[in-house]
């Protein structure tokens, strides 16, 4: 019993999965990486616009690298059940560190075009294919089961702080102060470090269980996910919750700050913060505690909440208003993200862990694109705030997935299992 108990204390620290060797060296390469994907994010549109000037032009780059990010997925989470993972994840480094690395000479000697941008979208679109996958399903890999949801709040907060918040401080200030080749350069050094980190890891080589058809495959990946009403269903609301809702944000909090607040870059920035700091803080705060009890409940009541506060968001008055509720929306979010991860860590088999994960990305995040541009066209329509106002009510309606027959069945499983499995 005084074992167990210092188990479930060790395994509430926020940074307990980081004593293991192999998931530090990934955390911290994926933490460099994402801070890289900053700064990308920051330097790609500004290189494309000094190039053309047209807007178009980054719509058309920006579809090239999501075009292929969803289309290769099944294809991607197939091989990464037959693969080692850790190998998928280092290709995919490396070739995607080799590519902007050619933009980013290419860019110094005075060189680009926008077919080389057009060519550099699609090699990360198709890199993400494969790389999303992968690493959703390594963890079971390279931790126990009582370290999952403090390796969900690592990576949530990696992804708050340096993807969203220090990467594009970066990326800014390299972009002013010598130009877009190096804040090019830096993502690719970034993807260097990544893949140097998991080049480090310990053998974790996992032995492939098929020689079927890739196609073959596939189709047991759907099936498995269709026969399970709790990650069937979860994924379908998902993905309406985003197309409605979370996807159209980018877009519809600067329209807010511009047309409804009057405000200018200075009040966007204090709300794009506090989307990372909400993110951040659900990250430490998720971190401290082990896999709750009836979490299918509390990831959906999270993602509901999330729907409540885009209302909140479109009623706001005031930029603080406005701050507080895109904190709040990306608190819950991210909330249930952390908890969404280790729960299909834990229900689903290890050897159809990357084809589910792989069908869990396309059906979230395949209408993303195109809820982007209805969010756009909603604001010309019924204005900004009832956008949001409308999109949150649907991803609040959302959470009635919970009445699904099936969809608590990992509740029930969980609150029935042995004192040992309670204990994680």
């Amino acid at each position: 019993m005084k074992s167990r108990r210092r188990q479930d204390v060790t395994a509430s620290h926020p940074t307990s999965a980081l004593r293991h060797r192999n998931f530090a060296l990934l955390w911290s390469g994926q933490t460099i990486s994402l801070a890289g994907n900053g700064v990308f994010t920051v330097a790609l549109p500004l290189e494309v616009l000094r190039l053309t000037g047209s807007p178009l032009a980054l719509s058309l780059i920006v579809i090239a690298r999501t075009i292929p990010a969803i289309l290769l997925l099944l294809v991607g989470g197939s091989l990464v059940d037959r693969l080692p993972r850790r190998r998928v994840m280092l290709v995919c480094d490396l070739v995607s560190g080799i590519s902007v690395g050619i933009v980013a000479v290419l860019i110094a000697v005075g060189r680009p075009h926008l077919f080389d941008l057009a060519c550099l979208a699609v090699v990360f679109g198709t890199a993400n294919a494969f790389f999303k996958p992968a690493s959703s399903a390594i963890t079971p890999d390279i931790l126990p089961p009582s370290l999952y949801v403090s390796a969900s709040s690592l990576s949530s907060l990696s992804q708050s702080l340096a993807q969203f918040l220090i990467g594009p401080l970066l990326g800014g200030f390299l972009v002013t102060v010598g130009g877009t080749a190096w804040a090019f350069g830096a993502d690719a050094a970034s993807f260097v470090v990544s893949a140097a980190c998991l080049a480090a890891m310990s053998r974790i080589e996992r032995k492939p269980k098929s020689s079927r058809r890739i196609v073959e495959e596939i189709g047991e990946g759907l099936r498995y996910c269709r026969s399970r009403p709790w990650l069937w269903w979860s994924m379908i609301a998902v993905g309406i919750s985003n197309f409605a809702c979370f996807a159209p944000i980018v877009v519809l909090e600067p329209f807010l700050v511009k047309t409804v607040l009057h405000s200018g870059p200075l009040a966007l920035g204090v709300i794009f913060a506090a989307n990372g700091v909400g993110g951040g803080a659900a990250a430490l705060i998720t971190g401290r505690r082990s896999e709750p009890k009836k979490i299918v409940k509390k990831i959906w009541i999270a993602w509901a909440a999330a729907g409540l506060c885009s209302v909140l968001l479109g009623l706001s008055t005031t930029v603080t208003l406005a701050a507080i509720s895109a904190g709040a929306l990306w608190f819950f979010v991210t909330y249930g993200n952390i908890l969404w991860f280790p729960l299909m860590q834990r229900e689903v088999p290890s050897d159809l862990l990357g084809r589910a994960s792989s069908v869990d990305w396309m059906i979230s995040i395949g209408l993303t694109p195109l809820g982007i541009v209805a969010g756009g066209a909603a604001i010309s329509l019924i204005g900004v705030r009832s956008t949001l106002i409308v999109g949150g009510l649907v991803a609040f309606a959302m959470g009635l997935v919970l009445f699904v027959p099936g969809v608590t069945e990992p509740d029930r499983e969980k609150s029935g299992s042995s004192e040992i499995s309670v204990a994680k």
